[in-house]
């Protein structure tokens, strides 16, 4: 337990380009499966408007929408990695 108390105080002590690549990875892939399920529940909200008829509010959720999925998109695909 305490070998996973030093890691995490090591990991929180550093800069974001000396820490570990697995945490980087670790912490980009999180954000982008919050951001993904944001995406799903802004789809749903999406159609619901339109079923409704409120054609206004749904392409502004639909212009939200475009970004959730392009954010969620480039949180998850590979980038280039840091050799440093």
């Amino acid at each position: 337990m305490a070998d996973w108390r030093e890691k995490i105080t090591s990991v929180s002590k550093t800069k974001g380009t000396s820490a570990p690549e697995g945490a980087k990875r670790a912490g980009l892939g999180c954000l982008g499966l919050i951001v993904a399920v944001v995406s799903i529940l802004t789809l749903l909200i999406t159609i619901g408007l339109f079923k409704s008829g409120y054609g206004l509010m749904g392409v502004l959720t639909t212009a939200f929408l475009v970004v959730c999925i392009a954010t969620t998109v480039l949180l998850l695909a590979p980038s280039k990695h840091n050799p440093l």
